[in-house]
């Protein structure tokens, strides 16, 4: 069958446009400004016939010589390399040269050319991973990550458009910001729905990196869930959420309780009370509309996660990337490397070019090493971040969370904490610290300012199914022990 596929592949030509790339060569040997604009798009190896390509590579020799490009030119390389008779001699030449086409698109008919090597080169790609398959020395998943990886590799970035002016940029950049100022049009930034934390980031810019990092149970998972939630109620931000840690059902009870007066101990262990039921309906309503995606898969690489975040942006459907954590990624490139500093490196890398090809901002977890417990002041430091240095410095923010309570193993903690928001690094403005609340029992953080819960007015257990979400309206309800006040 593998011999079928091959010989079914060789009997077909694979894609490639003579008259485009003919088009391309007249425009060079005839043209300064078409040289220019040919040779940044395309190299010698993106023509298809070998014929072009020799004269394509003399085009490029003679400019690197800065010597005039035309047919003469070209000719007598050519002839010096005893190359001149392979591409037709300068019958075929002056035949490009006389070719009626339109100067001015150049550009055109090198996107064609360049279309066309890349669809050549796809079907190379992916006719090794055939044949590496039908071998079967490799494992499935493998396979699947060398095919991501080598398209990924290959996809042309779509808003790499080169080199632009200074007086473009600027021209731009101040039509944006006299638009913003005059109210008809706001400030490209994803909100958290922590009024005093967004005041001082100025809310999360898209292309950037932010990392939150904090040692173990301070609540760095809790705090990204609630900062997700309220961007995707509050604000409609659609948000692709990776757990790798935690599973869609337990991040589910998280938000649920974050909404809700319902501890996420209850929710967990089904010890539902009548009077949580208002609660839990309404915290419902609320949330089911909400545009968050979650997917809970451990040992996710970044090339997987590319592919499912473009997918989403390709439908509409993504404003905020947010993992949970970067440790517990798998690096494409260097699966086996043993470096796990060098890994981190590669991940934190690969998050950075996700956010800026993406166009959207990417939070990611970070864990600390035990630097800090060690010191007597022990909030974090840019130096305690775990693993790679990297991190750092491809991060645009890096936000801490430290809870002073959570080294305090004297006394009963209370119910609601004092924690500090800690800008530890800032791009976009000035390092500074926000203090918030930390409620453990509904694992929620929240502004002092700002109420922990919404209104908990009581409700008639008969009129819950009434202001349930549709899709929850068949949901038996749960029977309620004599003792915590049921029948």
């Amino acid at each position: 069958m593998a011999k079928a596929i091959s010989n079914n592949l060789a009997g077909r030509v694979p894609p490639q446009n003579t008259q485009a790339e003919q088009a391309v060569l007249c425009t060079c040997l005839d043209s300064e400004t078409a040289l220019s604009v040919v040779t940044a798009i395309l190299s010698q190896n993106d023509f298809y016939r070998p014929d072009h390509r020799i004269i394509f590579a003399a085009i490029l020799e003679l400019m690197t010589l800065r010597s005039p490009v035309d047919i003469i030119t070209v000719s007598d390389l050519l002839s010096k390399r005893g190359e001149l008779e392979q591409v037709g001699g300068t019958t075929y030449l002056s035949q490009l040269s006389d070719l009626p086409i339109i100067r001015t698109n150049a550009a055109e008919y090198a996107s064609i050319v360049r279309q066309k090597a890349m669809l050549r080169r796809i079907i190379e790609s992916l006719d090794d991973v055939i044949k590496l398959s039908y071998d079967g020395e490799q494992e499935a998943n493998n396979l699947v990550d060398i095919a991501i990886k080598r398209l990924s590799d290959m996809r042309e970035n779509p808003a790499g458009s080169g080199f632009e002016t200074i007086h473009e940029i600027l021209k731009r950049t101040l039509q944006e910001i006299s638009d913003i100022s005059r109210g008809k049009k706001e400030r490209t930034a994803i909100h958290t729905g922590f009024p005093m934390l967004d005041k001082a980031t100025g809310g999360f810019r898209p292309g950037s990196l932010i990392i939150v990092a904090a040692r173990p149970a301070m609540g760095k998972s809790a705090f990204v869930i609630n900062l997700a939630t309220n961007a995707s109620i509050m604000f409609g931000t659609h948000v692709a959420f990776f757990s790798l840690e935690m599973s869609k059902t337990e991040i589910g009870n998280r938000i649920l309780a974050s909404r809700s007066s319902v501890s996420t101990y209850a929710l967990q262990n089904a010890d539902i009370k009548e009077n949580d039921w208002n609660q839990i309906s309404s915290a419902l309503a609320v949330l089911s509309p909400a545009p968050f995606y979650i997917d809970d898969r451990s040992g996710i690489n970044t090339i997987e996660m590319m592919a499912k975040c473009r997918q989403l942006k390709n439908e509409g459907k993504l404003g905020l990337i947010i993992i949970d954590y970067m440790q517990l990624m798998s690096s494409a490139g260097s699966r086996s490397s043993g470096n796990r500093q060098q890994e981190i490196s590669e991940i934190s890398r690969a998050l950075k070019i996700m956010a800026k090809e993406l166009e959207v901002p990417v939070i990611a977890l970070s864990q600390l090493s035990r630097g800090a417990e060690y010191r007597e002041d022990r909030r974090p430091l840019l130096a305690d971040l775990r693993d790679s240095g990297a991190i750092e410095q491809d991060a645009d923010m890096v936000i801490f969370i430290y809870r002073d309570k959570y080294y305090d193993t004297s006394a009963e903690k209370p119910e609601i904490e004092d924690a500090e928001i800690i800008l530890a690094k800032n791009r976009q403005g000035a390092t500074k610290t926000v203090m918030m609340k930390w409620q453990a029992r509904k694992t929620l953080f929240f502004e002092p300012d700002l109420p922990a819960s919404p209104d908990e007015s009581q409700a008639p257990r008969d009129s819950i199914h009434a202001t349930l979400p549709a899709d929850y309206q068949d949901i038996p309800d749960f029977d309620i022990p004599a003792e915590n006040g049921g029948n």
